[in-house]
């Protein structure tokens, strides 16, 4: 009996240890799924895949914008140089913080010129580190940047254009104030922009050429241009009731409604007018790179100028001054719903209702160049269609902020209007555009 009880106390006593085993193993399951979900769902700081692109190009100095899925208390950056892994950089973050900015010197940094081993360590508290091990490609020598010729003399809200050239792929721009204007790939290291000569920045600021290579090193070169003043012609306007009522007020619609007479007016000519500039240039921010146009561009057929380029309007009402405006432009009118050709060859990119411009067809003629046609009473093209020079676009009217029937005809430098007297002259397209365009 002894035997058999110290053999079923055996058996208890093995039952309990297993159960115990068992227990303590499904609990370390357990907080093994929970560690593991807490990395899963965000317990070590992840990079964005876009800001581990932009760390594997490492210029001479280059500034970076990192973003983490939590916040961050410590950066660290290791050099792998065979088995000996060497910090190179350290910073730490008074407050843990998602993005962060951070400028890195190759030559501080102790890298070299080609392939380097690196490893960004992320540390964001307790168990919430994460290494990133990844190859960079170091360069510390700047583009060698030629200019081969540009526009000189250009007119104040006129065009002018630049060539380039290159020993090495870069990303070419022209800087005028705080505007940048992109130049395009010729082949063979040459590089070509046409950029506008704008009214809305300070006479004196000057014109720039920068070139940027593949890792982010930089080289910039002056030009010394000489822009020919223009005095714009003035007008003083009247507006009365009759007119915001025929014009203002049913183009605004329900917006209108509540509004003065005089806020409706600058609803229309301020905050709409500023929108649809905006529209405007973000239509031409994808200019194609090639050319589609040749020769002069051509003039509402049988038509006459009502309004010009540049012309400054200061607008009226019961004797005190409410709004001004710039016409940005030339207004061609003959008769009514008179047919519009494309003034050159191009590719359709906007159609459709644009604000005071009305019904609207904007087309692109590449590199950045592109011509409007506004308050059109028809459109007979559509986007994405391509149209030959004198081809049959739709109709004048007089849709958006427009009283008479009449074309708005502009044409567009990046999304900006510059004088279009220009591009209607043969000679100032060779003498100004062609000839840098042929420069070597």
């Amino acid at each position: 009996m002894r035997y058999r009880y110290r053999l079923e106390e055996r058996r208890e006593r093995k039952n309990a240890l297993i159960k115990l085993i068992r227990r303590l193993a499904i609990f370390a399951l357990i907080l093994l799924l929970f560690y593991t979900l807490f990395l899963f769902f965000g317990g070590r700081p992840q990079l964005s895949q876009e800001s581990l692109k932009e760390l594997s190009f490492i210029a001479s100095e280059k500034s970076y914008q990192l973003s983490f899925s939590k916040p961050v208390k410590e950066l660290k950056l290791y050099l792998l140089d065979g088995e000996e892994k060497r910090e190179i950089y350290k910073i730490q973050f008074p407050e843990p913080q998602k993005s962060i900015s951070l400028t890195l010197k190759a030559k501080e940094l102790g890298l070299k010129d080609g392939k380097a081993n690196l490893i960004l360590e992320a540390y964001a508290g307790p168990l919430s580190k994460k290494s990133y091990q990844f190859e960079a490609l170091v360069d510390t020598i700047p583009p060698k940047l030629s200019i081969v010729d540009y526009t000189s003399y250009p007119l104040l809200g006129g065009t002018g254009a630049v060539k380039a050239k290159l020993e090495e792929e870069a990303q070419v721009y022209i800087l005028h104030g705080d505007y940048k204007y992109p130049l395009y790939s010729l082949g063979n290291g040459y590089y070509y922009g046409l950029f506008p000569i704008r009214l809305d920045v300070d006479k004196d600021a000057n014109f720039y050429l920068l070139a940027v290579d593949r890792v982010g090193n930089t080289s910039r070169q002056s030009l010394s241009l000489n822009v020919k003043q223009f005095k714009f012609k003035e007008d003083n306007i009247n507006i009365n009731m009759d007119f915001i009522n025929k014009a203002i007020y049913p183009l605004l619609g329900k917006e209108g409604e509540g509004l003065s007479p005089v806020e409706a007016f600058k609803r229309v000519n301020e905050v709409w007018r500023s929108r649809d500039v905006r529209k405007i240039e973000e239509v031409a921010k994808n200019s194609d790179s090639r050319f589609f146009w040749d020769g002069a561009f051509l003039q509402l057929p049988n038509s006459k100028v009502f309004a010009t380029y540049g012309d400054i309007r200061h607008y009226y009402y019961e004797g005190q001054k409410i709004s001004e405006s710039r016409h940005m432009g030339f207004d061609f009118a003959s008769i009514e719903r008179s047919p519009i050709p494309a003034s050159n060859s191009g590719v359709v990119v906007f159609t459709g209702e644009l604000g005071i411009y009305g019904n609207t067809v904007i087309i692109d003629h590449g590199m950045g160049l592109m011509s409007l046609y506004a308050h059109l009473s028809e459109i007979s093209v559509k986007e994405g269609q391509f149209v030959k020079k004198g081809e049959i676009i739709g109709k004048t009217g007089k849709t958006g902020f427009a009283l008479g029937d009449h074309l708005h005809f502009g044409i567009l430098i990046h999304g900006y209007e510059v004088n279009p007297l220009e591009w209607l002259d043969p000679k100032w397209i060779r003498n100004n555009v062609l000839r840098v365009l042929n420069s070597q």
